[in-house]
């Protein structure tokens, strides 16, 4: 057994546990450290270590250490150190052997935390679902598309939110098992349609139309997206941008309005920002 040792910022967590996943970790132990958190990783194979190393050198500019460390059940360990997550107002997500508390829950979502991104831990996801929430009387009884969907959280909050189909759409084929996974888990109520795919957008018909779209993506991978949504959305639609730092905003604002989008709502949590805009243009 091989130990990866690292520390990273409260904003690398999610990436750090993707890097992880995506180079075949045995388990993990998180343990916060200040205002940072300190990642143990365990690997079974020397040449997966040394590379999700590589990773955090590449991706995160972080340096790790590596160490043989005698066999032990890692995965136990990384199981206790989770914790659920609220993501809105009695929303709440974690594993199917984690249940969050009884307590003022009104909806869990039971997501199996591996390759996909997206536990409910990050504030970007939170923003996206409040937002989601907050616009339930808008999504109620209409269809919503999740761009970059990873585990499908939000495509399962607008569910929550009554949305008749909440279609996600992931670039990463790795996701693909995870998310049948997680739909099995979370079976739509009768009368409406969670859906996934892994493509592009230009997977989309070219007829669909959106009554909101959803993007938890960084800056500098969704507005490359904005005419392509813009494409896909119907008028006086909604988009949920999340992922956005908050020293981000006002450029966000200005990229949605060169496309007919028109700030609506934000929200902040941290360091990180999310915008609801309303598209006025056909």
């Amino acid at each position: 057994m091989h130990c990866l040792t690292c520390t990273v910022t409260e904003d690398q967590h999610e990436i750090a546990s993707t890097i992880g996943y995506e180079n075949n970790m045995g388990g993990c132990v998180e343990e916060q450290s200040g205002a940072n958190i300190k990642f143990i990783f365990y690997f079974q194979n020397e040449d997966d270590a040394k590379a999700a190393a590589k990773s955090f050198t590449e991706i995160l500019s972080i340096a790790s250490t590596v160490e043989f460390v005698e066999n032990q059940d890692w995965n136990a360990k990384w199981k206790e150190s989770m914790e659920p997550a609220q993501i809105a107002d009695g929303i709440w997500v974690s594993p199917s052997w984690l249940e969050p508390p009884s307590k003022g829950r009104s909806a869990w979502i039971k997501i199996e935390p591996k390759m996909a991104f997206g536990t409910g831990h990050h504030e970007t996801t939170r923003l996206a679902a409040q937002e989601i929430i907050n616009r339930k009387n808008e999504i109620s009884g209409k269809s919503v598309l999740d761009i970059g969907t990873g585990s499908g959280i939000l495509c399962f909050t607008a569910n929550l939110a009554g949305a008749a189909l909440s279609l996600g759409v992931e670039i990463d084929s790795c996701c693909l098992e995870n998310l049948a996974e997680n739909l099995r888990d979370n079976p739509p109520p009768h009368k409406s349609k969670v859906n996934f795919m892994i493509g592009s957008l230009s997977s989309i018909k070219e007829d669909a139309a959106f009554d909101a779209v959803i993007m938890n993506m960084l800056y500098s991978e969704s507005v490359p997206l904005l005419r392509q949504v813009k494409s896909l959305l119907k008028k006086n639609a909604i988009l949920i941008w999340s992922g956005i730092l908050a020293e981000e905003q006002n450029d966000v604002v200005e990229q949605a309005q060169r496309f007919g989008f028109t700030l609506a709502n934000s929200r902040i949590e941290n360091e990180w920002w999310c915008g609801s805009f309303i598209s006025h243009q056909p």
